[in-house]
């Protein structure tokens, strides 16, 4: 094989790598933006279904997964996503005309949890995928080097992303609930039941996030150990540090999450355009159509 070829296995994590992709991606629309980009969101509700509605290296580890029913769980899963989040009845995300009469994205922010909801165990599902492979490359010696820098990459990419919205999410739902509190002077309401609902759902999936992620340097934990003190000061489980208030810890830890992000993402844009051209070329030698 030519040394600019990309193997099978190499193949189909890159392929499996790019639908991660479109699926963390989705997570832009958790972050209050003034606007969102509409071409791209067209290309992310198309990229969501072609990959189960044609023969491509996902669909055929679905098909070959269903006698356990894993793969046909998975795929509604997929479907289901698209229809909640995409699809063209969603109150999720949508399409109109803004004041100028130009095409915007229409996005919910009251509704950030049923993206998670989807996102989160999607991703962590091909990523599972993802590892499989590798491992079974790397057992029968097969080079997978590359495309395993890329996998690691996007797995910190994936993290970082989760837990700036989450975090984003957890620290305004914390100031909705103590504004509830406050103008009950101190009564539980249901408004404010409502608010610690979405507060505990928030914050499983911040534990989700922690429980799935392969991402192991000291910085990641570092990060990941000032979100859960922030969780504990939050929920009364440890005392606030001394001359500091939940605004200043809120703050603190979303300035790191930040930084990580920034840090991540750079790798991510190193590693991830070059392997993605390579695959590109490599399916255009072939005479191959494109996944």
């Amino acid at each position: 094989m030519p040394e600019n070829q990309l193997n099978q296995a190499s193949v189909v994590v890159t392929t499996l790598l790019h639908y991660n992709v479109t699926i963390r991606d989705t997570l832009e629309y958790c972050l209050n933006k003034p606007s969102y980009d509409v071409e791209l969101f067209k290309n992310k509700k198309r990229a969501v279904l072609i990959e189960v509605d044609q023969n491509t290296p996902l669909k055929n580890i679905i098909n070959n997964s269903t006698e356990n029913e894993a793969g046909a769980k998975l795929e509604k899963q997929i479907r289901d996503f698209y229809e909640e989040v995409y699809g063209d009845s969603s109150t999720i995300l949508s399409l109109g005309t803004n004041a100028d009469g130009k095409e915007e994205v229409r996005v919910d922010a009251n509704q950030h949890l049923a993206i998670y909801k989807s996102v989160l165990p999607i991703h962590t599902q091909i990523s599972s995928m993802i590892t499989g492979i590798l491992n079974d490359a790397h057992s029968k010696n097969i080079d997978v080097a590359e495309v395993e820098k890329v996998y690691r990459s996007e797995e910190k990419m994936f993290a970082a992303v989760a837990y700036l919205t989450l975090v984003g999410d957890l620290n305004k739902l914390f100031a909705d609930y103590n504004k509830a509190r406050q103008e009950a002077q101190g009564a539980v309401t249901p408004a404010s039941n409502f608010i610690q609902q979405d507060l505990e759902t928030v914050i499983r999936n911040i534990n989700t996030v922690r429980a799935t992620s392969r991402v192991t340097s000291l910085v990641f934990k570092q990060m990941e150990d000032k979100i859960n003190a922030l969780i504990e000061t939050m929920t009364g489980r440890r005392d606030l540090p001394e001359g500091k208030n939940h605004n200043d810890l809120m703050r603190e830890t979303a300035e790191t999450v930040n930084l990580y992000v920034r840090d991540a993402e750079a790798e991510f844009r190193a590693f991830y355009p070059p392997l993605i051209n390579k695959l590109l070329a490599q399916v255009g030698q072939n005479g191959q159509a494109a996944a």
